[in-house]
C-alpha cells in the first residue's frame, strides 16, 4: 500500500490505492477543511504536493476548473480529488487569513504571476504582528514589500525558485 505524509504535523500512514489525500487525511486523523463536501466546488482542501505528485491521478476537469478559479497552480491539488497511487507527501497550509474586498483586489492586481506566493508572504508577515485580518492599510504595503523582494531575485531564477519553493513549503 502506498503511504503518504501530510506535513507539517508529519502524520503518515499506508492508505489504500485509489483513495482520495482527502480520505486519506481521515484516515490518519489529520484534520482538512472542505467546505463543499469533497465536491471540488471550492479550494478549501488545497494542498501542496511536496513529493509524489507522478504518484495522484490526473486533474480532472473538475479540478483544473476550481483550480484555476482559485488562481492556484502546481504543485497545489484538491485533496478530495487527487487519487493516491502511489507514495506521496504533502504539506496542509496553514488557514488563509480573512481579506477585505478591496485588499483582495489590490494583491491581484499586483501581485501578477506570484499571487499565491505573495499572498503566502504577507499573511505569515501578517501574523508575525499580530494581525488577524488583512485590510487595506496593512495589505498595500506587505504587498508591495513581497512583491519587491521578488523582483530582486526575479534576475536570478536559481534564488528565486528556491524562495518560492522554501515559501510554499513553509505555509
Amino acid at each position: 500500500m502506498p503511504k503518504v505524509t501530510f506535513k507539517p504535523l508529519g502524520i503518515s500512514g499506508e492508505i489504500p490505492s485509489g483513495a482520495t489525500l482527502l480520505e486519506a487525511a481521515e484516515c490518519l486523523g489529520q484534520s482538512l477543511r472542505h467546505d463543499c463536501g469533497g465536491f471540488a466546488t471550492c479550494s478549501s482542501c488545497r494542498v501542496w504536493v511536496i513529493d509524489g505528485m507522478p504518484d495522484l491521478s490526473e486533474i480532472d476537469l473538475d479540478e483544473e476548473n476550481m483550480l484555476e478559479e482559485a488562481e492556484l497552480k502546481a504543485p497545489y491539488r484538491l485533496s478530495c480529488q487527487a487519487k493516491i497511487q502511489g507514495d506521496v507527501v504533502v504539506r496542509v497550509p496553514q488557514a488563509e487569513m480573512e481579506w477585505t474586498r478591496s485588499a483582495l483586489r489590490d494583491l491581484k492586481e499586483q501581485a501578477g504571476e506570484h499571487f499565491a506566493t505573495i499572498r503566502i508572504m504577507v499573511e505569515k508577515k501578517a501574523r508575525t504582528m499580530g494581525v488577524e485580518a488583512i485590510l487595506p492599510d496593512v495589505g498595500i504595503p506587505l504587498v508591495a514589500e513581497a512583491r519587491g523582494m521578488i523582483e530582486e531575485l526575479s534576475q536570478d531564477p536559481v534564488r528565486l525558485a528556491e524562495m518560492i519553493r522554501k515559501i510554499h513549503e513553509e505555509s
